[in-house]
């Protein structure tokens, strides 16, 4: 049997369902202004599950870089606490090593917190995770009006948002059948009766990071517009996504029939410059297919162009009995970077570059960046620096001495984000850095 992963977003722990369906609420009262620290209004129902009759053998095991960081029992770059309620010894092991992935792929200075529930669910329903909050950060030479899950605004910040009297928030809220056929073994290799829990946890995790989108329509089983907004409100995500004519989805009209067509063209993309870098220099496709399916349109990477097996498919909108991804994959990875997360060790790998070969500093920069490297880099590089547009701001090849490339004369340039793409001349291997001029 196979099943849409959900996308869940919710403050209460109320559930209602609805035959194979499982919706949540998120009621954050938002305003209109763009300032800092603006809880972000999300009220509608987004998540539902679609049970097929498929098995579908594949195993993907955690990553080696990751696994020895795990294995190591030394500091991971961002703390978990997570709270369980109702697991059995064997979920909550299972669980743990689906976040302790993540806090060895990701980086935060501020806890991420996690309120987990493990109990009966309808039938058909495995469970799902996701921000307890949306906030507003003010980001330089990011688009206005753009609202962030809750564990990044905090990272991004620096600081925690307190929860009514408490100093502390819950940032993402998950809940999980306990009589859905699970396979809890941590080896990504389940039966072909059984799902793979440890992925499902993975992927749900994803979303509570930010991987979702504020996208819908006006009626998901007879939708006639689409809609992108919260009152004046995108997610990040949004921001990132554009069609094939390079049409960004935020300049269409909202609501319109025009949104709806993008939504369910089958034609959208993320053109997030660390993401693309991350497929080969091909913008991922995401899932928008032309019948609108409410909990998966739109918010995932596409499942045709990712399918099971495929190294990048932990983010796609199905997972089948038999089928295990106990890896993040580069291209999330790759927009976790672009949204605003930092990369545990560094930026990530790509081809000759190792996590830490190369250093980009300082960072925010006023008139110059050094980019060095390590000592066996010794070619030529393109040096491109793009802004949070995709526009190149500045183009120069430079020769590497003493491991140091001096990129000057950055004066002009607005207080914003930019990418910095990293090229070497000789074997055409790239790294992206985000870096901020301030």
């Amino acid at each position: 049997m196979k099943k849409s992963y959900a996308l869940i977003h919710f403050r209460s722990k109320s559930l209602q369902f609805f035959g194979l369906s499982l919706l949540f609420s998120l009621s954050l009262f938002a305003q209109v202004e763009d300032t800092d620290n603006t809880s972000i209004n999300v009220d509608w129902d987004i998540c539902k599950y679609y049970p097929e009759s498929e098995t579908r053998i594949s195993s993907i095991p955690v990553p080696d870089y990751i696994k020895q960081k795990m294995e190591s029992r030394g500091t991971a770059c961002s703390t978990f606490i997570v709270s369980y309620s109702g697991f059995t010894p064997v979920a909550q092991t299972a669980f743990q090593f689906a976040v302790d992935i993540w806090a060895n792929s990701i980086e935060s200075p501020i806890p991420i917190r996690i309120s987990a529930q493990f109990g009966p669910l309808d039938p058909g329903v495995l469970g799902g995770a996701g921000p307890t909050d949306f906030k507003s950060v003010l980001i330089p030479g990011a688009p206005s009006n753009t609202a962030y899950p809750i564990a990044l605004a905090e990272k991004l910040t620096g600081a925690e948002f307190p929860e009514g009297p408490s100093p502390t928030s819950v940032d993402i809220s998950a809940t999980f059948s306990s009589t859905a056929n699970f396979y809890f073994g941590l080896d990504a290799n389940p039966p072909g009766s059984q799902v793979d829990f440890v992925s499902v946890v993975l992927h749900e995790l994803g979303h509570g990071l930010g991987i979702l989108g504020f996208a819908r329509t006006d009626d998901p089983d007879n939708p006639t517009m689409g809609i992108l907004r919260s009152g004046v409100f995108v997610n990040v995500w949004d921001n990132f996504i554009e069609n094939g004519t390079l049409a960004g989805i935020r300049s269409f009209p909202d609501p319109s029939v025009a949104l709806l067509g993008e939504i369910t063209g089958n034609n959208l993309f993320s053109n997030g410059p660390i993401t693309t870098a991350q497929n080969g220099g091909i913008k991922p496709s995401t899932y928008a297919p032309a019948i609108y399916s409410q909990g998966s349109s739109y918010s995932h990477w596409d499942e045709a162009t990712y399918p099971a097996g495929n190294a990048n498919s932990l983010m796609t909108p199905f997972i089948a009995p038999g089928e295990a991804i106990h890896d993040p994959g580069l291209v999330t990875l790759g927009f976790m970077e672009d949204m605003g997360w930092s990369i545990c060790g560094g930026s990530l790998t790509v081809e000759d570059f190792t996590l830490d070969s190369v250093e980009v500093s300082p960072n925010p920069f006023t008139s110059l960046i050094e980019i060095k490297l390590s000592n066996r880099f010794n070619d030529d590089y393109d040096i491109n620096l793009y802004d949070i547009n995709g526009r190149i701001v500045l183009s120069e090849v430079k020769a590497v001495s003493k491991s140091t490339m001096t990129i000057s004369n950055l004066d002009n340039l607005d207080d914003a984000l930019y990418f910095v793409k990293i090229t070497n001349q000789r074997n055409g291997a790239s790294i992206t850095k985000k870096i901020i001029k301030n």
